[in-house]
């Protein structure tokens, strides 16, 4: 297969002024179960150019407010350690470069990086996770930095942060977030609780980094993904999430992680397409192009 070098192909090319930047990071140094994060970033840019431009709901060219895509990295000969520091530095090259940064995974540990970058420009930063894990294990396997792991080492950041979609986690992570009074969008919660779009947007106090691990989606529409869990999050609940809290949040950066292409699923690849460039065109559409 011909791999695609931007993000919706030659119609990337309709924004003059880019102020977008497609980022990748094909980490994959602690995955669980079915492998394959890796392919993930450029499996994405592959299947972008088969999207309309034309948002069929916003009915606006989003690609108009400029969209670039940096090359995918080769990890395979470097540490995870040095794939952290080389994510933390790119994202941060954006930002202070005037982008909006799209980071795509590999696995969900490149967004510590990212976080990072952001919260020397965003002190307040608040992240919006859709996940169907918690990640909040100390450790998972003797690794501190695991996919697992993530959300414990942002709280060490002293990062708050909202957790949306979850329905898998341990006992020792149930126990923490019974001792820190936080309180998660279990899926559960979210199947009784009509309103908790708008109690997402209510606990959100600074500028928002959004993570999106793909697995938080239901594997009805998400089955390339290493951990499908059952149930999860239908596609007009992530959008309508993503429309409120860009309507009523400023959204500074974000990523889509731990997807892996499956083949026979190559659908999923175009729907998380989709729901990037969707989520954009919220962030911008009060924007003039």
């Amino acid at each position: 297969m011909t791999h695609i070098s931007q993000f919706l192909g030659e119609e990337a090319n309709l924004g003059s002024e880019k102020r977008i930047a497609i980022l990748s990071a094909p980490l994959a140094s602690s995955v669980s179960w079915l492998g394959g994060t890796e392919l993930g970033p450029q499996a994405i840019i592959d299947a972008s150019p088969a999207l309309e431009v034309f948002d069929d709901e916003l009915l606006s060219e989003t690609v108009r407010f400029g969209i670039v895509t940096r090359p995918v990295p080769d990890f395979s000969a470097i540490t995870a350690i040095e794939v952290c520091r080389q994510i933390k530095a790119a994202v941060a090259e954006e930002l202070a470069g005037g982008y909006f940064p799209v980071l795509l995974g590999g696995e969900h540990t490149v967004t510590v990086p990212a976080v990072q970058a952001c919260l020397a420009q965003y002190p307040d930063l608040h992240v919006v996770q859709i996940d169907a894990h918690l990640d909040l294990r100390d450790q998972y396997e003797g690794n501190p930095d695991s996919h697992a792991c993530v959300m414990r080492r942002l709280d060490e950041l002293g990062v708050p942060f909202t957790q949306i979609g979850i329905r898998s986690f341990s006992k020792e992570e149930y126990g923490l977030v019974q001792a820190r009074g936080w309180q998660p969008f279990f899926m559960q919660r979210i199947r009784v609780e009509h309103d908790w779009i708008e109690q997402v947007c209510d606990e959100i106090k600074g500028p928002v980094y959004f993570t999106c691990d793909v697995d938080g989606l239901d594997p009805a529409i998400m089955p390339a993904t290493g951990t499908p869990e059952p149930d999860g999050l239908t596609w007009r609940e992530t959008i309508d999430l993503m429309r409120e809290i860009a309507c009523n949040h400023r959204i500074v950066g974000m990523d889509f992680v731990e997807f892996a292409p499956r083949p026979g699923a190559e659908h999923a690849a175009f729907t998380v397409a989709k729901l990037i460039y969707r989520t954009l065109g919220y962030i911008f559409q009060k924007q003039a192009p």
